[in-house]
């Protein structure tokens, strides 16, 4: 799950100067699809994100810009209601969020010297199709 840890470290990276340890981020809700057939291994991995920050004393909406630019930078194609959340006000300078997106993995196997390669690939991007095809 290759977006689950690139959200996690897109958070920590940011200006937002949260702690790891006061970050959680786990999937859940995951299934895995499949075309069967004998020409295509490939398969999607659907899931929902899970970010909870505690004890931060920032602007909520901070947060959510740092983890909007993520989404739109790995999938342009992204629902306009993609993130949803859950505010708990601890006391009058800090909250904790909780923060729910769904996403997607496509995983692209290819043999390979004595097994087969795993890679994450990315989904085309709608957006730029109708500049390849009118």
């Amino acid at each position: 799950m290759k977006k689950l840890g690139d959200i996690r470290e897109a958070v920590l990276g940011s200006p937002l100067g949260i702690a790891p340890d006061k970050l959680l981020v786990f999937a859940e809700k995951g299934s895995v699809l499949s075309r069967r057939g004998p020409r295509n291994h490939a398969f999607v991995m659907n899931y929902t994100a899970h970010l909870i920050v505690t004890d931060y004393t920032g602007a909520p909406e901070a947060l959510f810009f740092v983890v909007l630019d993520w989404l739109h930078t790995v999938d342009p194609d992204v629902s306009d209601e993609a993130i949803r959340f859950l505010v708990d006000v601890i006391d009058h300078k800090s909250v904790d969020i909780s923060l729910t997106i769904d996403l997607e993995d496509i995983v692209a196997p290819s043999p390979e010297a004595g097994g087969v390669r795993l890679r994450i690939v990315s989904a085309p991007d709608v957006m730029k199709l109708g500049e390849v095809c009118p």
